[in-house]
């Protein structure tokens, strides 16, 4: 990682959202009408949650996203503050908004959907501002959320040319150049079937492994999760058993204590038990970051488990 002029310990690329959470007790059928049992509204997206995670585990972190003068905006910004995240590299465009989402949540199972829209979604540009950022962090941490990826990529080429860490969050997006820059590759079992068409999530971890990546980790949400790093066949991690409420978030979560070990020098094994610990805690709370823990509450956690 980069140890020369480091400003942070991690900075951000992503696309920030608005959580407006419904809680149900069943999934409403087609065509009727069915009562909310209660209303709630998060901070989502897959880096800025991430971003929030590695900030309350301790670990200095930036966040880069674009966002306007609207109530939303300014909404995104404070929360962001009030977590300790370095929101110095959000641009602001007046046009811009964050993602809306609105998440049914099944009461009971915490199974979600997601129903979102991108309008006034503004990406960032490769701008020397961000570059710079870049060169200054000790990993850099990317998602595919942005309607362009030009300035994503180009922060991925200059961290690896940088000698900074880059730990990807991809969902959607199959452009080889951003899988290719990702040194260390987080995606869901689900994203591997789409992509690879293959099921076996260790088979997965192999067939995205390059000489060049660091570590490729498959997640598998209460089935766990495999990791490579090249060193031998592929390792699993359990999930920690606890009582879900709400599974919003615990992916983009996963990330940033990925991220956090990186900066504290964990071998993978570590940075993958942690990850899951922080990501079993998130899911026992409503919403994508009410129940992300201190350092000291994944370490007390880890040890009783």
């Amino acid at each position: 990682m980069n140890d020369t002029q480091t400003r942070w310990d991690i900075v951000g690329i992503g696309a920030a959202t608005v959580d407006e959470l419904l809680i149900v007790d069943h999934y409403p059928l087609a065509d009727s009408k069915q009562e909310v049992i209660a209303t709630d509204r998060h901070g989502g997206g897959l880096v800025a949650t991430a971003s929030v995670a590695s900030a309350r585990l301790g670990v200095a972190t930036a966040y880069v996203d674009v966002l306007g003068e609207d109530d939303l905006s300014h909404w995104v910004i404070a929360d962001f503050e009030r977590e300790g995240v370095d929101t110095s590299l959000i641009a602001r465009h007046p046009d811009a908004r964050p993602i809306h989402a609105f998440i049914i949540v099944e009461q009971g199972t915490g199974s979600r959907t997601i129903l979102f829209t991108t309008a006034g979604h503004v990406p960032p540009t490769a701008d020397k501002t961000l570059l710079d950022a870049v060169r200054a962090a000790r990993v850099l941490m990317i998602d595919d959320v942005s309607t362009d990826p030009t300035a994503t990529i180009r922060a991925m080429e200059t961290a690896r040319a940088a000698g900074v860490a880059v730990v990807a969050d991809i969902e959607r997006r199959t452009d080889a150049q951003l899988l290719a820059l990702a040194d260390h590759l987080i995606v869901s079992s689900g994203y591997a079937a789409r992509t690879l068409g293959e099921t076996d999530p260790a088979a997965a971890a192999r067939a995205f492994w390059r000489e060049d990546r660091a570590a490729v980790v498959i997640t598998c949400g209460i089935q766990g999760s495999w990791y490579l790093d090249g060193t031998g066949e592929p390792q699993f991690q359990p999930a920690f058993t606890v009582q879900a409420v709400d599974t919003t978030g615990c992916g983009d979560v996963f990330h940033g204590a990925y991220a956090a070990g990186l900066v504290w020098g964990l071998d993978l094994p570590a940075r993958v038990r942690l990850a899951s610990a922080v990501a079993a805690l998130k899911a026992t709370q409503l919403g994508g970051r009410r129940g992300i823990p201190t350092r000291a509450q994944a370490e007390a956690f880890m040890a009783g488990a």
